[in-house]
């Protein structure tokens, strides 16, 4: 969950402290010295004139419950006069000394007690907030004001996401930042009206927010925890898990994105601390597919998005084998596809052979001793020459035996089926949602 972390800047010295170094930024090429190269590409990828954005603290109790993408907030005189978002968090003592004793002229550094736990923002914003504003939407007394760099408790904010996002609810209270809306795809309309929507929307050079909102619920769909994010400074979907992922949604009327701004995708996935950017569009011109695989990023056409949808109803992909796919740098293209098909095959063919093995056991007259004993029977039941090997049953045996299951059980005599065939069948479905019934059935 995102937090809300509070800069204090109530004194003149601190208040010019927050102009100097939030507000207005230092330069990157000045503390290049202190960084290493991870950090220097992170804070010149995030930045469009190459400052950071930085508040350093010697509260690092604190300061190590703040997480990335948290909201941080500069309180100054009764209100809140600027919002960013946590970039990078960073214990130095060596730049804060040079930064705040050396840069300096308030002479306010203690050696005792260093503002040496740093906190890197992005996306700063002059905001106008009254203190009780803010005080009664986390439910503070009215008369609470900030003495210290603080974080306000997730107790309060699991309160305030009871009706939206903390994202939202500061975007409403300061007028700034995006709002952003998790997807609920419980009692949504069917896939294929999703996806008739889908593709209809991406073409549609009026409706790019409708657009943004049906690739986020899509990946919902998929199995994704992802949310919408609204508003046009930041990304448009961002998946939480199964991988944390940013998405990119390109409407286009002419049916494909001929050139691709790699460099703002790769901000966004940077600003959201994200291991991977997928870009969704309608289509993309040869050029952009042949470049894809080197931008470290991934592109997808909705029909494509469609047929991933298609096969996460009928087949119940996990969401962690369509997200490994997705994040696979370059074009997703119908080898793709491929892949996760023969992925599907194997599973229907495993469930086949477990229910072969539940009806096998079903008509033995008594306990089976061994697995090939089962595979036997098997072949007699069986009109194909499709006939699995002694060590895929034994495999397969293992599972029905294991408790968690518990549809075969063993013992001296050797294998019984628990259940029936039909209760069966409804067990393996549970597994993986995916084996097809025999055309007998």
């Amino acid at each position: 969950m995102t937090g809300i972390v509070i800069l204090p800047a109530g004194r003149d010295d601190a208040f010019e402290d927050y102009r100097q170094f939030i507000r207005s930024g230092h330069p990157i090429d000045d503390i290049e010295y202190y960084l290493d190269k991870d950090d220097i590409e992170l804070f010149r990828t995030t930045s469009d004139d190459d400052l950071v954005h930085v508040w350093g603290t010697s509260v690092d109790r604190t300061w190590q419950n703040v997480e990335r993408n948290d909201i941080a907030l500069v309180y100054h005189d009764g209100g809140f006069v600027a919002r960013g978002q946590v970039l990078q968090l960073r214990h130095d003592p060596d730049l804060a000394e040079y930064l705040w004793k050396e840069s300096v002229d308030h002479g306010r550094w203690d050696d005792q007690s260093p503002w040496e736990y740093m906190t890197f923002l992005t996306d700063i914003e002059e905001v106008d907030v009254d203190i009780e504003e803010f005080n009664e939407l986390v439910g503070y007394d009215e008369t609470y004001r900030p003495q210290g760099f603080t974080r306000v408790a997730d107790k309060r904010l699991d309160q305030l996401t009871e009706e939206e996002s903390v994202e939202t609810a500061i975007a409403d209270l300061t007028d700034a930042g995006e709002r952003v809306h998790p997807v609920d795809d419980e009692d949504d309309e069917p896939t294929p009206a999703l996806t008739d929507q889908l593709q209809a929307a991406s073409t549609n050079g009026d409706a790019h927010e409708e657009f943004e909102k049906l690739v986020a619920k899509a990946f919902s769909r998929l199995g994704c925890t992802a949310d919408w994010i609204e508003g046009g400074g930041d990304t448009d979907v961002e998946i939480r898990s199964p991988k944390h992922v940013v998405v990119e949604v390109k409407a286009r009327s002419n049916g494909r994105v001929n050139s691709l701004e790699v460099t703002n995708v790769d901000k966004h996935r940077r600003q959201r601390g994200a291991d991977h950017a997928i870009v969704v569009a309608p289509g993309f011109a040869p050029k952009v597919i042949d470049n894809a695989e080197t931008t470290d990023l991934t592109t997808i056409a909705v029909d494509d998005l469609v047929e991933l949808l298609d096969r996460r109803d009928q087949y119940a992909v996990p969401p962690e084998e369509t997200i490994a796919l997705l994040t696979r740098a370059g074009a997703f293209q119908d080898d793709r596809l491929d892949l996760l098909d023969e992925s599907i095959q194997d599973r229907i063919d495993a469930g086949e052979t477990l229910l072969s093995i539940i009806r096998a056991l079903e008509r033995a007259d008594g306990p089976v001793k061994t697995a090939e004993d089962v595979r036997w029977i098997v072949v007699g039941m069986e009109d194909s020459d499709d006939i699995p090997a002694t060590g895929e049953i034994r495999s397969a045996l293992q599972l029905l035996t294991h408790s968690s299951v518990g549809v075969v059980e063993q013992d001296e005599k050797g294998y019984r089926v628990t259940t029936d065939y039909e209760n069966g069948v409804q067990l393996i479905r549970s597994l993986g949602n995916i084996v097809q019934p025999s055309r007998d059935e």
